[in-house]
């Protein structure tokens, strides 16, 4: 992997949406090093992180990207900044569509609109694999892949038209760089459990760290249209240094190998495969998403089966970038500090036996 040159980052001001998030916290810790060469980091956030690292480098901004009023705010988040990462994306409350719209959506659209008006000259946007259509077959697909999203998923077409905002921007503001960000399923062990009370809620993942070893064993996965890649997070901050650091423009996948189908996932977890049809898994997870058992809307695995594997050739060609984590290691180390219950310090990596909103030391 090519070093980068210190020059380009040097004085910068980055300004950083979601920031103590799973991406925002991994990119945090590249921009807050000091053989970075940032000047100045700025982190906007719901609640403040602890005084602990990396947050205790970060200038930092409180606002709901959600609410009208976080505009004001914005102006002065945005003020001077040579770009801006918008990372802020809600995955929760799964049953309150219009809300994750406000956020996710809206939110966008506000920073979008308050980057222009601050004249920030770098935008970059973390999409997600999530905003392509579905197909593909075995082969990876490129960033020309149509970005219409899969339409069961709610997150999915939110992350689709957020795009579309983007692209908007493009058009409107031609001195504006964009940059769009599209990893894979982006994992850490530091986010073992923030990532788990989404997914699988207090209750399913409080029972699963119960049940006994040779049930936890026992992985019910889709037959046969189940292929995941993976990504770790400090992989996907060291592609977001390199596109601030080139200023380099368009989309970009960002994924690792080895793509795992439901086989090589069971053997990556050393579980027992046990072969599910996709329709009924969806609508066994339907039913436990409207009964408030787990917090998971089913368009989820709707992404899972049906999005494509992603080709990351752009981003090793115009930012020498190559994944320093295999993507079936992540996995491992991944469900391992999950199962230890494990998580960070930030108010929402916190361990699984921590308050909510809360670090243990908070």
């Amino acid at each position: 992997m090519e070093a980068l040159t210190p020059d380009h980052l040097k004085g910068m001001t980055v300004a950083v949406t979601g920031a103590s998030g799973n991406v925002g916290t991994a990119l945090l810790r590249r921009l807050t090093d000091p053989a970075s060469g940032v000047a100045e980091v700025r982190g906007l956030a719901r609640r403040k992180p602890p005084e602990t690292a990396p947050y205790d480098r970060v200038r930092w901004h409180l606002a709901d990207l959600g609410e009208p009023t976080s505009r004001t705010l914005l102006g002065s988040f945005l003020d001077g900044a040579d770009a801006v990462v918008h990372c802020a994306w809600a995955l929760q409350p799964g049953l309150q569509p219009e809300r994750l719209h406000r956020v996710n959506v809206d939110g966008t659209r506000r920073v979008v609109e308050a980057a222009v008006a601050a004249g920030v000259p770098h935008v970059v946007h973390l999409s997600s694999l999530g905003t392509y259509a579905g197909g593909g077959g075995d082969r990876e697909v490129g960033e020309d892949w149509p970005t219409t999203g899969i339409p069961t998923s709610q997150y999915s077409r939110d992350k689709a038209e957020a795009e579309r905002l983007l692209r908007e921007l493009s058009a409107r503001s031609p001195d504006t760089t964009v940059t769009v960000v599209r990893p894979t399923l982006v994992l850490q062990p530091e986010a073992g459990s923030e990532i788990a009370r989404y997914f699988l809620g207090p209750l399913v993942f409080g029972a699963a760290r119960l049940v006994p070893g040779r049930l936890a064993r026992l992985l019910p996965l889709p037959l046969p249209d189940l292929r995941v890649q993976l990504i770790h997070a400090d992989d996907v901050a060291d592609g977001i240094v390199r596109m601030l650091d080139r200023r380099a423009p368009g989309p970009f996948n960002l994924a690792a190998g080895p793509t795992l189908d439901p086989g090589a996932l069971a053997h990556a977890l050393g579980t027992v495969r046990v072969p599910f049809p996709s329709l009924l898994l969806r609508t066994g997870l339907s039913a436990a998403f409207h009964t408030r058992v787990v917090p998971t809307e089913p368009g989820w695995l709707d992404i899972a089966t049906q999005a494509p594997a992603l080709d990351t050739g752009r981003a090793r060609r115009l930012l020498d970038w190559t994944p320093a984590h295999r993507g079936d290691d992540v996995l491992r180390r991944f469900v391992a500090a999950l199962g230890r219950g494990e998580g960070g310090t930030g108010p929402l990596l916190h361990p699984a036996d921590a308050p909510s909103g809360q670090s243990p030391a908070g």
